[in-house]
């Protein structure tokens, strides 16, 4: 291509780019490859796989040579492949998995979502050999795979509650509080296995702008926490163990809204929940906040200094 773009062998341009003239930069052209070619990666051992669409298999060709060498029947209409780096400059060519489309009468039609066939070859040596077919959900139009100690020291478990330094985390539950700047409301929320706190709120009024600050304080690697409230119209949060995270919510209406664990963390997940209470904008509702029974109360014209009952 370099040769062909210094030598300016084009047959046309589009749109003012230049098109390069096709056997000017062509190598080499697998003959009778099979039906319907779809998607090509590389082994690093100086061949090409390609899914045949039409005719249901992956052939092997030599680069050099463009020679086919093997085929590999996927008895199903195969779309994408994937080798653990197949499509980047230095492959980890031993294994080869088939994401197949048309595969709807090989399992049962049940849940939301029809399962697909998916099939997993050894390419280590000359033939393709099929060591496993296993169905996958929906219908993979691309992926990508590398060796796991390449990910996992770079992969971070939990988040250490001593060095979160968000301006707005709660870093205990005695730390949790709701705080009013003018019309802006800052929650500072805590969530463990298996309550969040406050897990109730009043004195928050239609117009405000409210701000959840949800902190998980477990430090188990494997319980993230979610939190939505009912009404919001951005997202739910999926905070990590240790990490505090904000979501913006607006009520526009006067209620009593839900808000609550979105990911599930223990049998006593259910418990993880609480209620906002929205005040018409201007009612004399005094901002409170508590876990269960337990109920913390702004005194007035003590700006944000807290006393319980």
């Amino acid at each position: 291509m370099l040769k062909a773009i210094a030598s300016k062998t084009f047959e046309g341009d589009f749109q003012g780019i230049p098109v390069l003239k096709y056997e000017a930069v062509l190598h080499k052209e697998v003959q009778k490859p099979g039906l319907g070619p779809l998607h090509t990666e590389f082994d690093g051992k100086g061949f090409g796989y390609t899914t045949m669409f039409l005719s249901s298999e992956i052939v092997k060709w030599n680069i050099e040579t463009a020679e086919v060498v093997d085929r590999a029947p996927c008895f199903y209409s195969v779309g994408h492949l994937m080798i653990p780096g197949g499509d980047s400059k230095n492959p980890w060519g031993k294994y080869m998995v088939a994401y197949n489309k048309i595969t709807k009468d090989r399992y049962l039609p049940t849940g939301p979502e029809l399962t697909q066939s998916a099939q997993l070859y050894d390419i280590s040596g000359d033939k393709i050999k099929l060591l496993l077919d296993f169905p996958t959900i929906g219908e993979p139009h691309y992926a990508v795979a590398m060796p796991a100690e390449l990910v996992k020291p770079n992969s971070l478990k939990s988040f250490k509650l001593e060095e979160n330094k968000h301006p707005y985390a709660a870093l205990g539950e005695g730390k949790a509080r709701v705080e009013r700047d003018g019309n802006i409301v800052h929650v500072y929320m805590t969530t463990i296995r298996s309550h969040l706190a406050p897990d109730n709120i009043e004195g928050v009024f239609v117009g405000d702008e409210v701000y959840f600050h949800v902190t998980n304080l477990e430090q188990d690697w494997d319980v993230p926490h979610g939190f939505a409230v009912k009404g919001a119209q951005n997202a739910e949060l999926l905070v990590m163990p240790g990490e505090t995270v904000t979501l913006k919510w607006e009520p526009k209406q006067v209620g009593v809204f839900p808000f609550y664990c979105t990911d599930f963390c223990s049998a006593l997940h259910q418990e993880m929940q609480g209620y906002i209470r929205i005040s018409p904008k201007g009612a004399d509702v005094p901002l409170k906040f508590g876990v269960g029974d337990k109920v913390a109360t702004l005194p007035e014209g003590n700006g944000n200094n807290l006393t319980r009952k």
